[in-house]
């Protein structure tokens, strides 16, 4: 269908406009200068390249490339290339409303690094703190027919094939099972008591053998598997639907939306056999052992849910202050809890951001976000019932832009724990930009060091990959 538009928009008039074209090229290379854990990635680098066309006009028609490469240098050197399509589709009148089709990114909120209502895009989380901002929100397909003038609109979103977040769940720096877990606990597992042990004493071994001698694009695979296990069928019934109403007055504008969505991420379950074996480190007896035998049938199963959600979000000024909020309400998030299990509870959020610029040369955003899960289970896994995050930028420019100061971070009140990424970037020429800068991240918990650690992690997120602290370097080249 892309293609027909895209035909169809090119000639649409005689006076259309010629196309506009760019691309962008961006590597960012991260070195790990502390060696603090056995198996980690010493140096990992993204290059990202982005390509785009239009053909400006109402209608008009965008396509768009994306291409990725990432090599990391851990256990293995490793380098995997992609190319796939991004925000591509046809924008344009279609009798007194407004269309536009295609693999889109449709951002809802206000704020940045705190964001409520920016739930209809999948997010790419696998280069964590690295992953260029462009990059994060994932295109999926979708229509949004919209009908109403400046001050007032409505819109239509229908996304007809349910997207997922792309992460990384075993064998790199920001995975959830870090390089070398599965290894070790293998090991440690070998030497565990109980009457089936002698049994499995050899299968141990060889699954051991395997996972080392095993290339990486197989612990790729087995990753990228895990994290489709049970996605919905790209079936229309199993798609998500949303409404927005905008609104636009002198110094305000907001909208209220609602929808009915998926989660991005899974609801995940572990067997309860297995569970039950892995938090006693101890394998079962041998009257035992069929219930473990079919457990393995389906270790882990997973199930992405369907939520009503509803949210809005305003914005003003308050003399030389930016003010931003947004506020939403779930009634079926995700949680996940410990040893891989999850629940789901109805959920409530808002956020607040302050923005405040001098000129050209200086600009400070700084943004706050509470959440609260009315049913939470007492096992949280990663987060806590009830949180407030906390999230700053700082922007300096100098000598005609050239220069540029940025400071960054984030916070977790409840964890105790902390993002920092401070950056000094120098403008070589018009379309080439060089920047250093590093990744700090801390918290009052440990970083956990073996499968078990990981399954019953007390802290949160930025403290579980506290031990990634890196230093990166980027280039960006725009024509």
């Amino acid at each position: 269908m892309l293609t027909w538009l895209v035909l169809g928009g090119s000639f649409s008039g005689v006076h259309a406009a010629a196309p506009e074209a760019g691309v962008v090229i961006e590597p960012v290379v991260a070195v790990d200068l502390a060696n603090d854990r056995p198996g980690e990635d010493t140096l990992e680098s993204w290059t990202w390249i982005r390509a785009r066309v239009r053909q400006p006009g109402n209608p008009g028609w965008f396509v768009g490339i994306d291409a990725e490469h990432h090599l990391r240098d851990g256990v293995d050197l490793e380098g995997t290339w992609a190319v796939r399509v991004a925000e591509s589709g046809w924008s344009g009148p279609v009798g007194p409303l407004h269309l536009r089709v295609g693999n889109l990114v449709e951002r809802w909120g206000k704020l940045d690094l705190t964001s409520v209502v920016d739930v209809l895009n999948p997010m790419d989380l696998r280069a964590g703190p690295l992953m260029s901002m462009e990059s994060t929100r994932v295109p999926t397909p979708m229509a949004r027919l919209q009908a109403g003038g400046s001050k007032i609109r409505t819109e239509l979103v229908l996304i007809p094939f349910a997207g997922s977040d792309r992460a990384e769940l075993v064998g790199g720096d920001w995975s959830v099972l870090r390089p070398g877990m599965l290894e070790a606990f293998l090991a440690e597992a070998a030497g565990w008591e109980g009457g089936t042990s002698i049994l499995l004493e050899e299968p141990l071994a060889a699954l051991q053998t395997g996972l080392k001698q095993a290339d990486p694009s197989t612990v790729r695979g087995l990753s990228e598997g895990l994290a489709q296990s049970g996605r919905p069928e790209a079936l229309l019934y199993n798609g998500e639907a949303a409404l927005r109403l905008e609104m636009e007055g002198r110094g305000v504008d907001g909208a209220l939306m609602a929808g009915a969505l998926r989660a991005h991420a899974p609801a995940t379950a572990l067997a309860p056999a297995l569970q039950s074996m892995l938090q006693a480190e101890e394998w079962p007896a041998l009257d035992e052992a069929d219930a473990i035998v079919s457990a393995l049938e389906e270790p882990l199963s997973a199930r992405w849910p369907r939520t009503w959600f509803a949210g809005g979000e305003v914005s003003t000024t308050a003399g030389p202050i930016g003010v931003r909020a947004e506020g939403g309400w779930w009634s079926d998030a995700v949680l996940q809890t410990s040893w891989l299990g999850s629940v789901l509870s109805p959920k409530l959020a808002a956020g607040l951001g302050l923005d405040w610029a001098h000129g050209s040369t200086v600009f400070l955003s700084v943004e706050g976000r509470w959440q609260r899960h009315l049913s939470p289970p007492a096992d949280l896994f990663l987060q806590r019932s009830e949180q407030i995050d906390l999230g700053a930028v700082l922007r300096v420019s100098a000598l005609s832009d050239r220069l540029e100061l940025i400071a960054a971070g984030m916070g977790v009140v409840a964890h105790g724990e902390y993002l920092l990424r401070p950056e000094i970037a120098w403008r070589v020429s018009d379309p080439l930009q060089l920047g250093v800068g590093a990744i700090v991240l801390g918290g009052a918990e440990a970083p956990p060091a073996t499968l078990g650690q990981a399954m019953r992690y007390g802290g949160g997120p930025f403290a579980y990959f506290g031990d990634n602290d890196s230093v990166f370097f980027r280039l960006r080249w725009i024509q």
